[in-house]
């Protein structure tokens, strides 16, 4: 039997007493909408990755195309948990303490696609079963503040390349909206200042566009063409043309539109509620860094054209067209992602629900469980759009999956 006397003195291993806080019932009412969040998730139906990004590896006699599109089904699981009490923020003068709470989180990302036959080794796909992403971070539940005066999630993601990603967005309750989800097109480029109007290319699907002259000429240019864009079947017809294709006819209604692979995996599903979190972080300066390699945002600022254009240029906030000769490489503009949380009613035949024992349904589950008792599986779709600023080209990055909470 261990005595008081074996225990390790203080400083050699001694740990301390437990931090007071709070349970983990009293922890999870503090969540907000991230409460749902909690356990691990896993791939339901097929998720889809697509980017198309300058290749370096080409030979210089298709130096000018400088492009390789990587389109993947992707395969993922995402494990959330919660962080056990409070994290206290410290506020001056007449500004109370602020106390938030959340998740952290690890997200692993896989290629789902199948592997090449072994009569057509070099054939789709090359990226078949391949690791493609992980990133560790924190969603937290922000009150309202003097500096803030909305309840707001915030989503802190670190990324391997060497970026780290601060969205933020409005909270928006815990309480569903009846029925599923309303899922938009993704259009990158909808929305930016200074775009050009649109052509026949222009905004379909993920198409990229270039940098223009500085303004006050254009802020930003027209499409920066990529054939394979409109037909993903002709894209090995192509001179010098590199991808991770061949791809099959199905992937075209992808790139025309990312989000209808969510939209696609719903169809039929009996949606009873949907919690929508919309995030972003509003670009150069407002919740994106950098590695230097990838690019460093303020030795880009160009103050004469910014006296010139005060409403276009801002040291916080400078506009692509002058960031374009001093950022070498694949730097990260913007970034914005929505997270769809689902409660989807388990089809007939249903199992019988009930509350802890065996009293029937409990009215206190009720009070924190929106649909209690119908029998529901919890659901999350996101949709996530980065752009790069690449080669004088803003090129998007798309992300969609569906995933459903695991059992264990």
């Amino acid at each position: 039997m261990t005595s008081s006397t074996d225990l390790p003195p203080q400083g050699a291993g001694f740990r301390g007493p437990s931090r007071f806080q709070q349970g983990p019932i009293a922890t999870a009412l503090q969540l907000g909408p991230l409460a749902s969040l909690a356990g691990t998730w896993q791939s339901f139906g097929p998720g889809f990755n697509a980017i198309w990004r300058p290749d370096n590896n080409q030979p210089p006699a298709n130096s000018a195309i400088k492009r390789f599109l990587e389109l993947n089904l992707t395969d993922e699981q995402i494990d959330f948990r919660v962080i056990p009490g409070v994290v206290p923020n410290r506020g001056f003068g007449v500004q109370p303490d602020l106390n938030l709470y959340g998740l952290h989180y690890l997200q692993r990302v896989s290629d789902a696609d199948p592997a090449p036959p072994p009569s057509d080794p070099g054939g789709y796909s090359q990226t078949a079963g391949q690791a493609l992403h992980i990133e560790p971070g924190l969603f937290m539940n922000v009150p309202a503040s003097q500096a803030k005066d909305q309840d707001t999630i915030v989503r802190m993601a670190s990324i391997p390349h060497g970026v780290t990603v601060l969205m933020q967005g409005p909270n928006p309750g815990t309480t569903p909206v009846p029925g599923p989800p309303v899922i938009p097109p993704l259009v990158p480029f909808d929305g930016f200042p200074g775009l050009q109007a649109s052509t026949t290319t222009e905004g379909l699907g993920i198409q990229p566009i270039s940098i223009a002259a500085p303004p006050p000429a254009n802020v930003y240019g027209s499409e920066h063409v990529v054939p394979e864009n409109q037909n993903v079947l002709t894209d090995t017809l192509f001179p010098g043309s590199q991808s991770s294709g061949p791809f099959p006819a199905d992937f075209q209604n992808f790139v025309n539109d990312p989000n209808s692979v969510l939209r696609n995996t719903i169809a039929g599903q009996d949606i009873l509620g949907t919690i929508t979190i919309s995030l972003s972080a509003d670009g150069v300066g407002n919740g994106i860094e950098n590695i230097p390699f990838l690019g460093i945002a303020n030795l880009a600022y160009d103050a004469a054209t910014a006296a010139a254009n005060p409403a276009t240029d801002t040291p916080t906030t400078p506009n692509p067209s002058n960031l374009a000769n001093l950022i070498p490489n694949a730097f990260v503009y913007s970034a914005r992602a929505t997270f769809w949380i689902e409660w989807v009613r388990v089809p007939l035949p249903r199992p019988p629900v009930f509350a802890l024992g065996s009293h029937g349904p409990d009215p206190a589950l009720a009070a924190i469980e929106p649909f209690w008792p119908e029998a529901t599986v919890l659901q999350l779709q996101y949709s996530q759009l980065v752009i790069l600023l690449f080669n004088d080209i803003l090129w998007p990055h798309v992300t969609v999956a569906t995933l459903r909470l695991s059992a264990g």
